[in-house]
């Protein structure tokens, strides 16, 4: 791979996607896990620093369970799925809910079905349901811990243990510096090391074993960015090993949130939970559904502390779907309380990928501009696309050009590939495989059903990744010279044209700056305006002046 001079030459001042997510005052969220779904409700204040919880639901879910190891959701558990979601939905209406989205995690995921699930859902509830990476996961969950433990001043870990995954994250109120998400789930392992759902000493020695040999080299990870000062706890598994020692401290009614659980205690109580489950007996104070994954949880947090040299875990009550509302309300402006920095992290995640590949900012800038400027002058008239997808469209534009990293030829299918593989955060995983293949798209062939930018994304959204292509080829070409000439395009139709057999006028009227020529872009354009013409049925014809063109 060939590396590219960085410039020292200073950077305009960066502008974010002109797009707002929606989620108005009462925002509901379910967390769609491995073990159970959950759904909060919350209602924004008037003062934009904090929300209320007006309800939580939960519903054990088993049958999700089977997807860790057949990597496929049956009809049993798509069945199940569907009614908890549509009682979820219900409840949430009840509530006055005036938007409610799903995010779905591990088991969701790792399916060969997983898209096929949450198109169904879709389409059968209405509901938006979203696939979220691991590293968008921890992202989320580390926003939920800063919202509800207002009292962190320092650098502090986060060890999160879901049914599928572990997630381990250390940052500072300022900051994420390190997040990375472990196949180390509480039903994953127990399904793994204790067949049909059996410990025997030989399984709980080799989960002890897995678990120490993936941990110990992220602490040494953790290490490098600095350590950390406080080790927190947040999931099911944690409340309930603490729920345990609540019992054994005598302090059954002490608050949850807060609480510390030292390792000694710690450690007792997976002595405990191993001897317990060898004999067959009932863990006390667990509930059914979780007394079958505990002991394989508990143990992922025992080594989690000992890897991490940690000699005590802070319970936090607060993870995944708080940090989805956090998310939400601060990305529309419904709640403030010092995490205004968090609030647009599509944008930062946009901008940070195009740093990490040297992108050129002004070029990437102009072309979301002009595709941005397209995009919205041809709304109601070539497309009713909705602002979202104006937000995918924004972000292929900015980051089309970032397999120049890896070389010229070939570039667009390089940026693909860096863009899927990226980790961006604040956008889910169907958005992420969108925005990639809309950059694929702005130059070379035209979308075919052999390419992995094409038959990758889900069937609904293909027609408009390849309208959004069309617009980026485009805004692409109006700055074929990198230069910047085109100040602001005007985009108007002739009424008068167009009938079932001819394409009507699309006039495109260009402003460029004074002293500047357009010849570059001009070729450019009538290169690539067939992709264009083809997918909206129209001619275009193009003027170019330096007189300044306005909307009307």
């Amino acid at each position: 791979m060939q590396s590219r001079k960085i410039s020292n030459k200073p950077r305009s001042k960066r502008t974010g996607s002109w797009v707002r997510l929606r989620g108005g005052p009462v925002f509901a969220c379910i967390d769609m896990g491995t073990n159970s779904f959950h759904m909060v409700v919350c209602q924004a204040t008037p003062e934009r620093d904090h929300f209320e919880v007006i309800v939580k639901v939960k519903e054990a879910v088993p049958f999700f369970r089977r997807a860790l190891s057949a990597h496929y959701i049956d009809d049993v558990a798509m069945r199940s799925a569907l009614r908890i979601l549509k009682d979820m939905l219900k409840k949430a209406t009840e509530n006055d809910a005036t938007t409610v989205v799903a995010v779905a995690t591990s088991a969701v995921r790792e399916s060969k079905n997983g898209e096929e699930v949450l198109q169904r859902i879709r389409q059968e509830l209405k509901l938006d349901a979203k696939m979220i990476s691991g590293k968008e996961e921890a992202r989320l969950i580390y926003l939920g811990v800063l919202w509800s433990m207002p009292e962190l001043d320092d650098t502090f870990a986060i060890v999160d243990i879901g049914g599928g995954s572990t997630e381990v994250i250390v940052g500072n109120r300022a900051q994420t510096l390190f997040t990375e998400s472990y196949k180390l789930g509480a039903a994953r392992l127990t399904q793994r090391f204790f067949k049909k759902g059996e410990p025997t000493e030989s399984g709980i020695r080799d989960l002890h074993d897995e678990v120490r040999g993936v941990l110990r080299p992220a602490a040494a990870r953790v290490e490098t960015v600095g350590g950390f000062n406080k080790l927190i706890g947040t999931s099911g598994t944690v409340q309930a090993l603490a729920k345990i020692d609540r019992e054994r401290m005598k302090k059954p009614y002490a608050e949850l949130h807060g609480w510390t659980l030292n390792i000694d205690r710690l450690e007792n109580i997976v002595q405990y939970l191993e001897d317990a489950s060898l004999k067959g007996d009932r863990i006390k104070g667990v509930s059914a559904d979780r007394n079958q994954t505990v002991l394989a949880g508990a143990i992922v947090l025992l080594e989690a502390m000992r890897s991490l040299k940690a000699t005590e875990t802070i319970v936090c009550s607060a993870a995944l779907r708080e940090g989805v509302i956090v998310d939400r309300f601060l990305q529309t402006g419904w709640l403030k309380a010092g995490l205004e920095h968090h609030r647009d992290p599509r944008s930062a995640s946009v901008h940070g990928l195009l740093d990490k590949y040297n992108g050129s900012f002004e070029h990437a800038e102009q072309v979301a501009r002009l595709s941005s400027e397209i995009f919205l002058q041809t709304k109601g008239i070539l497309h009713e696309y909705s602002e979202d997808v104006g937000h995918l469209l924004w972000s292929a534009a900015m980051l089309h050009d970032v397999g120049m990293f890896i070389g010229r030829n070939g570039h667009h299918k390089h940026s693909y590939y860096l863009i899927r593989h990226g980790g961006m955060l604040g956008h889910s995983e169907e958005e992420v495989g969108v925005i990639a293949s809309i950059a694929r798209y702005h130059r070379g062939s035209e979308p075919k059903d052999s390419h992995e930018a094409y038959f990758t994304i889900a069937p609904e959204e293909r027609r408009l990744m390849w309208d959004m292509a069309a617009i980026l080829r485009l805004a692409e070409a109006l700055d074929r010279s990198h230069r910047q000439v085109v100040r602001n395009l005007l985009v108007t139709f002739d009424e008068s044209s167009g009938n079932s057999l001819t394409p009507r006028t699309m006039r495109l009227s260009l402003n460029i700056a004074p002293g500047q020529n357009s010849h570059s872009e001009v070729w450019a354009l009538n290169e690539k305006k067939g992709f264009f013409e083809d997918r909206f049925r129209v001619r275009i014809e193009l003027s170019v002046g330096t007189e300044k063109v306005s909307a009307r």
